[in-house]
């Protein structure tokens, strides 16, 4: 905490999940033997894509290419407080439930 600065909570953090595509896929070993990647499939997500959504956890390599990857760590926070409001939106439904099934036994 004494490091940070400017600290504010993280806002509509499920429209930011819900927004973002996980994919399979697998590497481009042809086009990019340099980068020795493996062969196997893959799960993640676009970085480009990403960064439409969520550009704080998406970074760009210092070259003229601008690779992009993604902190995939730093998406634990968001899919915490998304969470979070889903967890507020299932509480408020129970509500609303119990609330229809107290009039309809009536």
């Amino acid at each position: 905490r004494r490091f940070k600065i400017n600290i504010r909570p993280v806002e509509n953090a499920l429209a930011k999940v819900k927004a973002l595509q996980g994919v399979y896929f697998n590497w481009n070993q042809k086009d990019f033997p340099e980068k020795d990647f493996g062969t196997q499939n893959e799960l993640g997500f676009i970085a480009q894509e990403v960064e439409q959504i969520v550009p704080e956890i998406v970074v760009k390599e210092q070259s003229k290419e601008e690779y992009r990857s993604v902190k995939y760590d730093k998406l634990v926070a968001l899919l915490v407080e998304a969470m979070k409001e889903q967890q507020k939106q299932i509480e408020q439904l129970q509500v609303k439930v119990k609330q229809l099934s107290k009039k309809r036994k009536k």
